[in-house]
């Protein structure tokens, strides 16, 4: 009996048991089957995210850009920083399309997400008919409606030619040459249409603050870094800038910052085994409401002696840079008003010649040149109403700069200079109907004290320059614009007024097909010192150059005509431009020797005849989205004296060849790495050598230089805000290099021409955070 109790007892709790859901042995695996299922189909089920980053070929972010995501209909919009996300979005094969205006539309390739996307980049192309340009009418315009023709220099072109420096920024441009023209300090020019650097002013944010004497070195000693863009217009610009700009001008432009970033770069070269080193600094702060924005640069650059044939006297000499600025930009929305303040300041030190570790005049030759510049600007522009605006600015340089230029020793060739200047421009700017009328006012005065008391030559002159300028900018519909305009200077070296007008004309053609033509005049004034009082060592002695009593200003009349054609098809770019220029110059500065004194000749400064410069040029490029890009640039043109100089007897322009051009392809994968291979060709020209090294002057006829340039880099995104870009290249593989340099302490110095370096091989690193 005691055992079938105890038996049903058992019974009853299993089956009580079985009903409170305990499971059994194959329930429990049939559970834990179920349960890994269940774990995979949630995993399969979770929701990403995604972001990226929308900016243009420069690198400047894209606010307010239109982000679609077309498989699942979801649309967000760009912030300030041109930031976009999507929440929530399950795993899945998308694509990714962007619209913003002023920028052709962007479709991405396909992608699979099956994990959270934090960095993803999208770079869109500018429309041709949206670039702002500013130097051809002093105001904001848009390219397409400008009659007067402006060559762009972007940032992203500046950094893809790995530049160091103004000078290198400028390579690769259709009508302008870079040259070194002295062996021993390498001091630099700029040639627009084959016209000397003399006769092209530049302008820094629109000011015509760079003087005859920070010109000498001054292409050299711009860091990169104080780059945002660079404008260039050819012919005349005295209407609108004064003096010098007879050649063109070269605007300068620096950054006004739309993000927070900051980029570190470490840049190494190699130039014939010796050490080029460039560190530069740059850094963007933007208040969160946009109105308050800070851009901060510096820059430190050193090269050591470069001795190329074997003489013991340096081609490429010793130079150190150190060099930083401010940009400051506040928005009062209250008065729609802008200021901006900005400094800058360089100081360098670059010496060639041989014995670098004794003082200058202990050295068979030596060019010593120890430069320092402080620079303030402000500038204000104030919107009254939508029809009238206003800006005054004012700029002032302090310049001074220590030298030695002599030989065998000399102990009495060093000098001093100082060069202080100031600039201030007042403009007003009125709509009426299709007219927007300009008047401004300028005023610069520069101040020169030179001393070489070696050569007896001592400068304290004050030059003052000032102008009032009449501008009207009539636009008829989308087909016809005309630009006139009208300018009174005033010089203290010249007795009486002088005026300069300009007319330029743009007419659209069809759709993508437009004609510009223009005239414009320019001058220059006889000023005593100018770039030819670098004295360049010849034959151990040196040269100087004093004007001749009654010196006239020389005057410029330039014509440009050509054709722009433009057409932007999906993805695809196609550029085809050809222009006609013809500069004719009068009264054109001529030198003649006059007298020898120990260690130099003296050479006059006269008015010659007259001279005229006149060629073609034509472009065309070619772009694929951002992935393939091929330009190019050539420039075909006569540069005569209406009779021949009197030392050679020669017509032609010393130095300025009758072809040179360029060609760039370039190919980019984000994914890979990016390449970039251009080609510089710089035609047959004739250079004066002087004896020394030589047993009596002649005029040279060169060979002509092909110079390939070759460039790899990637970019890694380190995560949402940092990235590195690891570039390195090969500068003149061929090694196109000068072969008949001057030898020894009595060599021509002036006689160099052709590339700047031999071949180099370089590296670097960009940090961005």
């Amino acid at each position: 009996m005691r055992k079938k109790m105890i038996f049903l007892v058992i019974l009853i709790m299993t089956i009580n048991l079985d009903s409170l859901g305990f499971p059994s042995h194959r329930e429990k695996e049939t559970y834990q089957q179920n349960r890994v299922q269940n774990r995979h189909g949630q995993a399969s089920r979770k929701l990403l995210n995604f972001s990226g980053l929308v900016k243009d070929w420069d690198g400047n972010p894209v606010s307010k850009a239109v982000v679609v995501l077309p498989e699942l209909g979801k649309t967000t919009e760009t912030d300030s920083q041109g930031r976009f996300k999507f929440d929530r979005l399950p795993r899945g094969r998308y694509h990714l399309e962007v619209y913003a205006p002023g920028f052709l539309d962007y479709s991405s390739d396909p992608f699979v997400l099956d994990e959270d996307k934090y960095a993803f980049e999208i770079v869109l192309m500018k429309k041709l008919s949206e670039e702002i340009v500013v130097t051809a009418t002093r105001t904001p315009k848009i390219y397409a409606e400008t009659p007067t023709k402006t060559e762009l220099i972007s940032r992203r072109e500046i950094e893809m030619k790995v530049a160091a420096n103004l000078a290198e920024a400028l390579y690769q441009t259709t009508g302008v040459r870079v040259e070194n023209d002295c062996q021993n300090c390498n001091f630099t020019q700029v040639r627009i249409n084959g016209m000397e650097g003399k006769y092209t002013q530049i302008l820094i944010d629109s000011s015509p603050v760079v003087s005859a004497m920070t010109g000498v070195y001054g292409l050299e000693q711009i860091p990169s870094e104080m780059l945002e863009r660079i404008e260039i217009v050819k012919g005349g610009g005295s209407a609108l800038y004064g003096g010098n700009a007879i050649a063109g001008v070269i605007n300068v432009l620096t950054k006004e910052p739309q993000e927070n970033m900051t980029i570190v770069k470490a840049h190494q070269e190699a130039i014939a085994g010796k050490p080029f080193t460039d560190f530069g600094f740059r850094s963007s702060l933007v208040s969160q409401n946009l109105n308050t924005k800070a851009y901060l640069f510096a820059s430190y650059k050193r090269r050591e002696p470069i001795d190329l044939n074997d003489d013991a006297f340096s081609e490429l000499g010793l130079l150190s840079n150190t060099s930083f600025g401010l940009n400051f930009f506040n928005y009062f929305p209250s008065v729609e008003g802008k200021l901006k303040t900005s400094f800058y300041r360089i100081f360098e030190e670059r010496r060639g010649g041989n014995l670098f570790d004794k003082p200058p005049h202990e050295a068979d030759t030596a060019e010593w040149i120890k430069t320092d510049q402080l620079a303030f600007s402000s500038e204000w522009a104030h919107s009254l109403s939508d029809k009238f605006f206003y800006n005054l600015s004012w700029a002032v340089i302090e310049a001074k700069r220590n030298t030695y230029y002599g030989s065998h020793q000399d102990p009495n060739a060093y000098g001093e200079t100082k060069n202080p200047l100031f600039f201030f421009n007042s403009q007003c700017n009125y709509q009426r109907g299709a007219h927007v009328l300009t008047l401004g006012f300028q005023w610069k005065r520069d101040k020169i004290k030179d001393k070489a008391l070696g050569y007896n030559r001592v400068i304290d002159q004050v030059y003052n320059e000032s102008g009032i300028f009449l501008q009207d900018d009539f636009k008829l519909g989308n087909v016809f614009s005309i630009l006139t305009g009208l300018r009174i200077n005033h010089h203290t070296a010249i007795d009486h007024l002088i005026i300069t007008p300009r007319l330029s004309i743009l007419v659209n053609l069809v759709k993508d097909l437009s004609f510009r033509t223009s005239f414009s005049t320019g001058f220059r004034a006889p000023q005593v010192f100018d770039e030819d009082l670098h004295i360049e060592q010849v034959g151990g002695g040196g040269l100087m150059i004093n004007n001749s009593p009654g010196l006239k200003e020389e005057r410029s009349y330039s014509f440009y005509s050509g054709f722009d054609y433009g057409r932007q098809k999906g993805r695809t770019l196609i550029q085809f431009s050809i222009e006609g220029f013809f500069n004719r110059l009068l009264n054109t500065f001529i030198l003649q020797e006059v007298e020898r004194i120990e260690r130099a000749r003296v050479l006059e400064r006269i008015n010659g005849a007259g001279s005229k410069v006149y060629g073609f040029s034509m472009d065309v490029g070619l772009a694929y989205g951002q992935g393939f890009s091929f330009a190019s640039g050539w420039t075909f043109q006569r540069s005569l004296l209406d009779e021949p100089e009197p030392r050679f007897q020669s017509r032609e322009f010393f130095r300025t060849p009758n072809i040179y051009g360029y060609s760039s392809l370039n190919w980019e994968n984000p994914r890979i790495l990016s390449l970039n291979l251009t080609m510089e060709y710089t035609g047959k020209m004739k250079a004066p050598h002087y004896a020394g090294y030589i047993l009596e002057d002649r005029l040279e006829t060169t060979s002509p230089f092909w110079v390939v340039n070759l460039k790899a880099q990637r970019k890694i995104r380190l995560s949402e805000a940092a990235q590195i870009n690891i570039f390195l290249g090969i500068e003149n593989m061929l090694d196109s290099y000068q072969k008949d340099l001057d030898k020894g302490v009595d060599r021509d110095s002036g006689y160099i021409y052709g590339p700047a370096k031999p071949r180099t091989f370089y590296a670097g690193a960009e940090f961005s955070f």
